[in-house]
């Protein structure tokens, strides 16, 4: 039985190895009558779609297309989800009209509720495009966070559960943007925090590909908005993408990949988009590292 106390889910990302099922092609395992059986563990890529990529209901089928796409090229996907277009801004903006103050405990559950519902409007389109796919709650496989509710920091994850979903499951949906606190409040990963958390989750499962999903193909050196002409960057170092991007990523998820050097995509829908840190001499030298977010 997995230990799911608070003791047991509280360990930091560099304290813990990451698990060999994610680092082998193959799983060799024996039946009950003493055979050897060896089956293929298929690539893990997490893969995070923002609001302004889900704008729409119509987009949910279209990122489902996607995913199914990855899916039949031999990977499994976590998908991390943001709200749909501008429904943070509209719960806020109805909360403001009901209390003049705002806590945040229980604006945490209030804006959770989006990214909720963003899951169960993806695992519709999943289902439709045939596609087998689970969605979890963020009380289903809590991101385990510490610091302040509105701005947390996700320090814990059971990577075993998302683990055991795809012995039966080739797509697994997540919210983004929300976690848990060790007191059990729901916490906020911040503005723009479905970025942090696609990067934490892939640094947890030792993911192939860390895919952020954006309505532009990658970071720019200049605004493209003034520059039109202006062809995005295939690579950049972590250290470049925090003085370029611009607010495409979020600066604190930046600061986690390359503290733990994660290296990680920007892009468009079907877009090359920019890696960030693939060829980052800091990677290099710290390949050999491998920990995760995943408690034994």
């Amino acid at each position: 039985m997995v230990d799911e106390s608070p003791a047991a889910l509280h360990c930091t990302a560099a304290a813990v190895p990451r698990a060999s099922l994610l680092r082998s092609p193959l799983s060799v395992s024996r039946d009950s009558g003493g055979g050897v059986s060896v089956r293929e563990v298929r690539r893990v890529h997490v893969l995070k779609f923002g609001s302004s990529v889900l704008a729409r209901p119509a987009a949910y089928r279209s990122v489902a297309e996607e995913i199914r796409a990855e899916v039949s090229g031999g990977a499994n996907v976590v998908a991390v989800v943001s709200a749909m277009g501008d429904t943070t801004d509209d719960l806020l903006a109805a909360a403001r009209e009901v209390a003049p103050s705002l806590p945040d405990d229980l604006m945490g559950s209030l804006l959770a509720t989006g990214e909720e519902a963003s899951v169960a409007l993806l695992r519709l389109a999943l289902a439709t495009a045939g596609v087998r796919a689970v969605g979890m709650s963020f009380w289903h496989l809590p991101v385990r966070t510490q610091g302040p509710l509105g701005s947390a920091d996700p320090v814990a994850v059971d990577a075993r559960r998302i683990e055991t979903a795809f012995a039966a499951h080739d797509a697994i949906v997540l919210p983004g943007f929300v976690g848990v606190d060790e007191t059990g409040v729901t916490s906020l990963l911040g503005r723009g925090g479905s970025d942090l958390t696609a990067l934490f989750l892939g640094h947890a499962l030792g993911a192939t590909e860390v895919r952020l999903v954006k309505d532009v193909d990658g970071i720019f050196p200049a605004d493209p908005k003034r520059f039109p002409d202006i062809a995005p960057l295939r690579t950049a170092t972590w250290r470049e993408a925090r003085r370029t991007a611009g607010g495409v990523v979020q600066d604190r998820a930046l600061r986690f990949a390359e503290d733990h050097r994660i290296p990680f995509r920007v892009a468009a829908p079907g877009g090359t988009g920019t890696w960030v840190g693939r060829h980052d001499p800091a990677h290099d030298r710290n390949s050999g590292r491998k920990a995760s977010a995943r408690c034994a």
